[in-house]
């Protein structure tokens, strides 16, 4: 996204940098690009569950194009700073998207990888819409994570749907921060009792609220 189409910055968070173009996608019916993606997930690992730093890995959208679309023997060094396999729990955006050069597409889903099972699961709000691509990036994953491909499992999650036609998005993070609140603090209420199409709604303003939030406290960084 070019600065001089995008207008002010509103927050510098590590890696992540927001403009205001960005948080504008917050407002309805609007679809989530891959920085506030990248955000929300750059939040979750570095300050939300930075308790659960040393098994929790969530890897931004254009890593995760990058692990869908370059061939394997280009990967390992670009992957050996995220130490994924020490990880326990590997979050993954998925798009659509089939250019190596940019993220994007029509469609967020949700991979994670669980070591323990050995499984990846596909969370897709719309079906099983993304599932190839989703099946494609654990599979080209699996060698990273040092995941035994004789044991792997692949499955299609009965996961929150959505009613409309832009909040994939905004289900990837709302599941995704779901999903780090069971796995790494033992919550126990089910994902499609707290992640539904009304809070999702309501995560919109949430999320541009924590932007916000985080923008004052680093206001410096």
């Amino acid at each position: 996204m070019d600065e001089d189409e995008t207008g002010d910055v509103v927050l510098n968070f590590y890696d992540s940098l927001l403009y205001k173009a960005d948080v504008s996608l917050l407002d309805d019916q609007k679809w989530l690009n891959d920085k506030l993606l990248g955000f929300c997930f750059e939040y979750f690992e570095r300050e939300k569950f930075n308790h659960s730093a040393d098994k929790l890995s969530l890897i931004n959208p254009d890593v995760a194009q990058c692990i869908k679309l370059l061939p394997n023997d280009q990967l390992g060094e670009f992957l050996e700073t995220l130490n994924l396999p020490t990880k326990q729990y590997v979050f993954l955006p998925v798009n659509d998207n089939v250019q190596c050069e940019q993220t994007g597409g029509s469609h967020w889903s949700l991979l994670v990888y669980i070591r323990s099972r050995q499984e990846f699961r596909h969370y897709d709000s719309c079906k099983t819409s993304n599932q190839e691509e989703a099946r494609r990036l654990a599979y080209k994953l699996q060698p990273f994570v040092h995941a035994p491909m004789g044991r792997m499992k692949f499955l299609e999650m009965d996961g929150p749907q959505q009613s409309n036609s832009y909040d994939c998005g905004v289900f990837v993070i709302a599941t995704a921060e779901h999903l780090c609140r069971e796995l790494c603090e033992g919550y126990s209420i089910s994902l499609n009792d707290v992640v539904t199409q009304k809070s999702v709604t309501e995560t919109r303003q949430k999320i541009r609220d924590l932007i916000h939030q985080t923008a004052k406290e680093y206001s410096g960084s």
